[in-house]
């Protein structure tokens, strides 16, 4: 989406018809529009919130129609306002007009009308579209319209932790991921219909089992709501926990007793990964190994009776074998090289007859070594048994010690009285007990969703043995067992195509990052979508609000910047990926200092095909009009009109705006 044109008449402080060309150009992409407090910044920047969505950020919101316009209209006129953008999304143009009206009767408007027209231009000639709405939200969505159109001075929330849904949000839209998971949830939905058409001509039996199927799903689906409700609860209690981290370690004479738990915690978590690995593979050897356990006994019992046989006293010649004899009459000569008379032959063959198929002696000898080496192993499992049981001992003995020492740290910092610290290490504690509670239910749940996992598997076995007569009803398992495979192979696409947009975001916005903020921060994507910043020794720090600033703005650069990317690059029109959006930004430098406001200034026109800044001089001048200036198309200015220097009929307030 790009901006071509905008047009303000009666909007507020807006007076007639006022109009601003946006150049997007590939050198010359960046809009500046000067305008000093007052001057009606922020309304022009709602401006483009009304006509897109119809809603703005402004006080007296109800109070749109410009004052001036209502005051000057005679009685009975009607008085218009409206907000008229051209622009264009993916190589089609339009043109949005939204407008109010009303007739003055004595001082005031009545009859109010709402309108809006949206067009677009095709085979020659422009077109209505019927559904204005849906289709701004599709080209751009309304929850997402503060990353578009920000006041710079407001955009901090974004580095905050309680935001990863809102971003997560904004990079499956942006990015053109929620195209996929519509089509999951659609697909989801055709398959329940099938399932349903299958159902009702399916056998009893096989009815009772999709019956059976469906209620286990929604048990599953319900406990996996529960699942993840647990895990944000958990996530939001981490993250107060390690507020209050941060605050204690800033506070004098906790600090270094804040390091030291902070050093037994990242032991007492290494001891626990230990113990999990060692209960693990203790699980895996008795699993694989357990049955040696007993085979002594067995082994015992097999030794006793072996030495009581006799071989020689039941077999005439025990190291013959049947092989060995059966080969000699076949081949009809003899081991010396005679030729076996008729006479031999019989001989041979009633030997034949009383001699064992294998040769018993070693047959037993065999069984005996195969004994030992069953005995041996059952010695090793023993050993590697009792070292992991020695070590599982040792490890839960290390994590008590730790967690007392944490549990002394914890109620030394309880009784200080150093500023609010006994509240906040209060607050820590029952924190810390909400998440250990909540890791029991997670525990639970789990278990639960895996049980009821078999459960649907074999209820899913069972169904596939049924045998479907009727022709409709192969015809709509057919069709379910498709939308099975399209849900999965969707899921998979999904999965690939998240982990490549965050992994791109994260390069990109480690980029930005380090261009725009001066200090060697270091700034992560979570896989979760948290936006973290940590120092040079890995510790997360408290920005001050220009650096919440940068942060936030160096992600929706980013943003914006990786979907033009993939727009451009991708290879088919089937999924749709990213696309081109503006910056529109009403002071982005206000809590900067100068340098940061140069390093902003320098890199932003590079993230967007087209940049759109509103600003004051005090914000202008200097670093920034320095850093801006090679890649400025178009110049305006807010000039505002003060009643109390006007005379005569011209003396209201309105502003006006000029092209530089």
């Amino acid at each position: 989406m790009l901006f071509h044109k905008i047009s303000l008449n009666n909007f507020r402080q807006y007076y007639g018809e006022q109009t601003i060309q946006f150049q997007a150009s590939n050198e010359k992409n960046v809009t500046v529009i000067h305008g000093e407090n007052g001057a009606g910044k922020t309304a022009l920047l709602n401006a483009f919130n009304w006509s897109l969505y119809g809603i703005t950020d402004l006080p007296d919101s109800d109070k749109m129609i410009n004052n001036y316009a209502v005051e000057k209209a005679t009685d009975g006129r009607k008085v218009e306002m409206y907000v008229e953008v051209e622009f264009e999304s993916k190589d089609v143009q339009y043109i949005l007009r939204r407008s109010v009206s009303g007739t003055k009767y004595g001082k005031e408007l009545q009859n109010m009308e709402n309108s809006i027209l949206l067009q677009y231009y095709s085979g020659g000639q422009w077109k209505k579209l019927s559904n204005p709405k849906v289709e701004v939200n599709r080209i751009l969505p309304e929850n997402l319209r503060n990353y578009f159109f920000f006041d710079g001075e407001r955009i901090d929330h974004l580095s905050r932790h309680e935001d990863n849904e809102e971003i997560r949000e904004a990079v499956k839209v942006i990015m053109d991921l929620e195209i996929i998971e519509r089509g999951v949830k659609h697909t989801e939905d055709v398959k329940k219909e099938f399932q349903k058409e299958w159902a009702s001509f399916a056998d009893e039996e096989t009815k009772q089992l999709l019956t059976q199927q469906d209620s286990l799903k929604s048990q599953r689906q319900e406990l996996v709501g529960d699942q993840s409700q647990i895990r944000q609860n958990i996530e939001y209690r981490t993250n107060q926990i390690q507020d209050i981290d941060n605050q204690l370690a800033l506070v004098k004479g906790i600090s270094e007793k804040q390091q030291e738990r902070k050093d037994i915690e990242e032991k007492l978590q290494s001891q626990k990964d230990a113990l999990s690995s060692t209960q693990i593979n203790l699980r895996k050897t008795v699993s694989k190994q357990g049955y040696l356990a007993p085979t002594h006994l067995l082994a015992s019992k097999l030794n006793e009776k072996l030495s009581n046989i006799d071989v020689s006293q039941k077999e005439p010649f025990p190291e013959l074998t049947k092989s060995l004899i059966q080969s000699i009459i076949d081949k009809g000569v003899c081991i010396c090289g005679d030729d076996l008379c008729e006479h031999k032959t019989e001989n041979l063959k009633k030997l034949l007859e009383t001699v064992a198929t294998d040769n018993q002696n070693a047959s037993m000898n065999t069984l005996k070594t195969q004994i030992d080496m069953v005995l041996d192993n059952r010695e090793r499992f023993l050993e590697v048994l009792k070292e992991n049981e020695r070590n599982e001992y040792q490890f839960k003995e290390s994590i008590v010690d730790h967690e007392n020492k944490l549990e002394e740290i914890s109620a030394e910092l309880s009784n200080r009285q150093y500023e609010n610290v006994p509240d906040l290490e209060k607050n820590r504690r029952a924190y810390l007990d909400e998440v250990a509670e909540y890791n029991k239910k997670l525990g639970v749940i789990e278990h639960k969703i895996k049980d009821l996992d078999l459960k649907i598997q074999e209820v899913n076995t069972q169904i596939n043995k049924q045998q479907q007569i009727q022709e409709k009803a192969k015809l709509a398992k057919r069709r379910l067992d498709t939308c099975e495979k399209l849900t999965s192979v969707m899921g998979k696409i999904y999965s690939l195509k998240e982990e490549e947009v965050i992994k791109d975001l994260q390069e990109k916005i480690q980029e930005v990052y380090a261009q725009f903020l001066r200090k060697g921060f270091k700034i992560t994507l979570t896989n979760d979508l948290h936006l973290e910043v940590r120092n040079h020794y890995g510790e997360r720090v408290a920005l001050s609000q220009g650096e919440r600033q940068i942060t936030s703005l160096s992600f929706i650069g980013a943003i914006v910047d990786i979907a033009r990317k993939h727009y451009q690059k991708k290879s088919s029109d089937i999924i749709s990926e990213g696309g081109i959006y503006p910056l529109v930004m009403d002071s982005p430098f206000g809590a900067l200092d100068s340098d940061h406001r140069h390093r902003v200034a320098k890199g932003i026109h590079s993230l967007s095909e087209q940049i759109i800044v509103v600003v004051s001089t005090s914000q202008w001048k200097g670093e920034v009009e320095d850093a801006f200036s090679p890649y400025i198309g178009n110049q305006y200015k807010l000039s505002y009109h003060d009643p109390r220097q006007q005379n005569g009929d011209e003396a209201f307030e309105y502003t006006e705006i000029k092209r530089m």
